[in-house]
């Protein structure tokens, strides 16, 4: 599996002093709907800390820094990619090669 970052996001990255990616799974569950999906973002040190050693993340380290994933099987792509989205004042962090 090769991870890339795009440009954007490593500049990004490098301006908030963070280089650890999290993909982490939300799931919302309801009597009648269950609804699973992933939330990529740059988590804060302390929580970081926490996924790692509460949660048991797998930490993959990459060349641009690391990117932790959850304990239970994804399907990754041989190649993932990393990048940025930006709307108004919010950046959003996109991938492409994850899925549930």
């Amino acid at each position: 599996m090769k991870i890339r970052y795009t440009p954007e996001l490593l500049a990004h990255m490098k301006h908030r002093n963070n280089h650890t990616i999290l993909v982490e799974l939300v799931e919302i569950n309801h009597s009648d709907v269950e609804v699973a999906d992933l939330h990529v973002y740059l988590p804060h040190p302390r929580q970081r800390r926490r996924f790692v050693e509460d949660k048991r993340y797998r930490v993959v380290t990459t060349e641009a820094g690391e990117v932790l994933l959850p304990p239970y099987p994804l399907e990754l792509a041989e190649e993932v990619v990393f990048g940025l989205k930006k709307v108004l004042f919010f950046h959003t962090l996109t991938y492409t090669g994850i899925k549930l």
